[in-house]
């Protein structure tokens, strides 16, 4: 109510204080305009045509006049949010296209060396092991690192000081070594040790080892959250430590944690990259082998395509999920 107030008072106030802001907000006037612009970037000439001061006069004129017309939609608070997302795609293209059509880069040099997408013919197979590969560590390493993090959470919950110095000491251990040299050490280092652990195994390893550490004090977190007045009217029902656990607990703590634990399998999926420094036949490493016998760049930006087309989604997953959270709000 008070909203819908305030936004009437500020309507009357433009119409009456700034007369200008309320008739450029028509969407007749913003179709008009938006028509002009077109046409304007459409006619403007080339640097080779004309003076060098004249051409950039006319450009960041362009430009003011693009990012003017956007703003005003865009701060706009009746305009739907789908005509903002729009808008801001509009926008993007439209300087993308001023970029393309007089940057004087060579164009043709870059999409030969880059985007050479026939090259790939009879190869894509190559990569899509690379990802199944990929897919396959990342899914497994994320189970394992969450039973990991679950359980030493859990057992962390029980206050058994001498086992939490030992929890505190991994998890500030492994928070602190980079992935890629758990990976090394365990590749290379450990074989000296009688201890053989091929690629794939090395991987998973150092994966869970080092997200189990991370996964852990997201758990830990997640059940501090629950509030103490509800595990004590548990305790005080006659329920046991674990049993308040399993039933008040664990339910509260894991939807707050999911958006969390998403995330960090999508870090997971980035770091599986890593592992072709132990030979593991992941996406990149796939992706380095056909660079490396087409003496083109093109393969790696084909795996960079497959990164974001499989993670781009799961993003928008942990988006959605944590404004969820949001909405569902503290559990008490």
């Amino acid at each position: 109510m008070a909203t819908s107030y305030s936004s009437d008072a500020l309507q009357r106030f433009s119409r009456k204080h700034i007369p200008l802001l309320y008739y450029i907000r028509k969407p007749i006037f913003l179709l008009i305009s938006l028509a002009l612009i077109i046409v304007y970037a459409c006619f403007l000439p080339n640097p080779q045509e004309t003076s060098a001061f004249f051409f950039y006069l006319n450009l960041s004129v362009l430009i003011a006049v693009l990012v003017c017309w956007c703003v005003i939609i865009l701060a706009d608070w009746e305009k739907p949010e789908y005509v903002k997302m729009l808008v801001a795609f509009f926008l993007l293209s439209m300087l993308a296209l001023l970029f393309y059509r007089f940057s004087g880069a060579d164009w043709a040099r870059l999409i030969h060396f880059f985007f050479n997408f026939p090259i790939m013919k009879g190869s894509w197979h190559v990569l899509f092991r690379g990802l199944s590969t990929t897919v396959i560590l990342s899914i497994c390493s994320f189970f394992s690192c969450v039973f990991v993090g679950l359980l030493i959470a859990i057992v962390r919950s029980f206050k058994y000081h001498s086992v939490n110095l030992l929890i505190t000491m991994y998890v500030d251990i492994f928070r602190s070594i980079p992935v890629i040299v758990l990976m090394v050490v365990l590749f290379f280092v450990f074989p000296f040790l009688g201890m053989y652990l091929n690629s794939y195994l090395t991987t998973f390893t150092a994966l869970t080892l080092s997200y189990g550490a991370y996964t852990a004090e997201t758990f830990r977190a997640g059940l501090e959250t629950v509030s103490s007045g509800q595990v004590e009217a548990a305790r005080s029902l006659g329920l046991s430590r674990w049993q308040t656990l399993r039933k008040i607990t664990i339910p509260q703590a894991v939807p707050i944690v999911i958006p969390v634990l998403t995330g960090n399998m999508i870090a997971m999926m980035k770091d599986t990259a890593i592992a072709s420094i132990v030979a593991t036949p992941e996406l990149l490493k796939s992706a380095r082998e056909l660079y490396t016998a087409k003496t083109s760049p093109t393969p790696l930006i084909c795996a960079a395509i497959i990164f974001l087309a499989v993670l781009l989604p799961l993003v928008r997953l942990v988006n959605h999920m944590e404004r969820r959270v949001n909405k569902s709000g503290p559990h008490y």
